[in-house]
């Protein structure tokens, strides 16, 4: 019955061909990845056990390997993405539990790090489908939203997608749902996790923001023309009603930030802004973390209230594992090998994860990847006029996201959708940053359809 992963991979694989891999990566990957729960998989002797998001980014790749990799062009941060892939894989081999679970690991390394990356790159900003990407994103997660306010609001114990998909997949179709804060479920959507919902709802609702901003929806749907709400105003309440359900901290923490610097973008006085947020770290900053730690550091067992435990615990982690994982400092100790701390197996630091697991090599090219691309989105956004309409600066937007996603990692691993929806920003990152437009200033000249099966070149002209 768990055969069923292969149904939109077959769907994926008949687009890409006889339409484009632009047209399947829009249409039926990114659909894919942000409503079906990556956490099924197929049992497959003798091979990796692909689910959802790996059966249909597959034939796309394979398609566009076909027609000469439209698109590509080397860079930098190539090399960064493929040697932090790299050091995953190797660092893992090192480590003994045996080839299936090592094959798995790879395979997964390779769909859920590599292949977004450079479909991201290739496929988006060379074929001018900046809007229709972002679109499509926001609608997915417009529909997501609603299933995460169901889901709080009636503390449903299981997932809409768990009901529907559970019974295919024995053993593994039920994950155990958010817990109750302040009346409500947290809610976990597809995401398995109430973090890593908060994470992809936030980085969708900025994105939104975005098409918002930038005057990209029609005024009314045709379908609906009687709503007294704007399309893009819908879209944008919509998300954030899912992402507030989440009832996460950190993402949220994140999404605030992003919103603080993306006011750069949408003034004519960004450097003063500029210089202010770094006054104000300096004034204000300095003496909050001063106080945070203060506040995280105590005895555990002189905890005054639940919000405490969760900090102290968190702080707790870094000082208990940080002498493990110098023991094995280069390549880590593998994702099953590293010694567990009494009360405290759940590793909520991803960074510290990172750490454990790969050691430097890994650590360090994830931190790379993240300082690089938002050096480069800064620095370029920066020296950009004031995007017109304002706020349209898809810079500053891009930026936003990895500030809502590096903070929320320091309360969260980075998994399921949330490691492929970040590597497809990367890719989306660095084609923009090489496309040499602004803003919408990329929308397709044609359709990245085509009717024959080696018409593709037509899409990048």
């Amino acid at each position: 019955m768990s055969i069923i992963i292969l149904i939109p991979g077959f769907l994926a694989a008949y687009i890409a061909w006889t339409q484009s891999p632009n047209w399947a990566f829009l249409n039926v990957y990114v659909p894919v990845l942000l409503f079906l729960p990556s956490y099924y998989s197929w049992s497959v002797p003798a091979f990796p056990d692909p689910n959802f998001p790996m059966a249909t980014i597959l034939p796309i790749v394979g398609v566009w390997v076909i027609r000469n990799i439209p698109g590509w062009r080397f860079s930098f941060t190539d090399l960064l993405v493929f040697g932090y892939a790299l050091s995953l894989i190797y660092s893992e081999s090192l480590s003994p539990p045996g080839r299936p679970h090592f094959q798995n690991f790879t395979a997964g390394v390779l769909t859920s790090v590599v292949s977004p990356y450079i479909l991201a790159k290739c496929l988006i900003e060379p074929a001018g489908l900046r809007e229709a990407f972002a679109k499509r994103i926001a609608i997915v997660l417009f529909i997501v939203g609603g299933l995460l306010v169901f889901q709080s609001v009636t503390q449903a114990p299981y997932t809409l997608t768990q009901r529907l998909l559970g019974r295919f997949f024995p053993g593994q179709g039920w994950m155990s749902a958010g817990d109750i804060r302040m009346g409500l479920r947290r809610a976990t959507g597809p995401y398995s996790h109430e973090i890593l919902a908060g994470i992809i709802m936030w980085v969708g609702f900025r994105i939104q923001r975005w098409l918002e901003w930038s005057q990209a929806w029609p005024s009314r749907l045709r379908l609906l023309p009687w709503l007294p709400i704007p399309t893009a105003r819908l879209l944008s309440l919509g998300i954030m009603a899912g992402a507030i359900a989440t009832l996460v901290r950190g993402p949220m923490i994140g999404a605030v930030a992003a919103a603080i610097v993306l006011l750069m973008g949408r003034s004519k006085k960004r450097w003063i802004i500029f210089w202010f947020l770094v006054l104000s770290f300096f004034l204000v900053g300095i003496p909050v973390i001063n106080k945070f730690i203060n506040y995280a550091s105590v005895d555990p067992s002189t905890v005054e209230s639940r919000n405490q435990e969760t900090v102290v615990y968190r702080w707790q982690l870094v000082i208990n594992y940080i002498d493990i994982a110098k023991e094995e400092i280069v390549w880590g100790w593998g994702r099953f090998g590293w010694p567990k701390v009494k009360g405290q197996k759940s590793i909520d630091n991803h960074l510290l994860l990172l750490f454990l697991q790969h050691g430097i090599m890994g650590v360090g090219f994830f931190i790379a990847i993240f300082l690089s691309m938002m050096i480069r989105l800064f620095i370029h956004s920066m020296l950009q006029p004031i995007a017109e309409p304002l706020g349209s600066s898809l810079g500053f937007t891009l930026l936003g996201l990895y500030i809502v996603i590096f903070i929320s990692l320091a309360t969260v691993f980075q998994g399921y959708q949330t490691v492929p929806l970040f590597f497809l920003i990367v890719g989306w990152s660095e084609g923009y940053l090489r496309s040499g437009q602004e803003s919408l200033g990329n929308r397709p000249t044609t359709s990245p359809r085509s009717r024959q099966p080696f018409k593709f070149m037509r899409v990048l002209k």
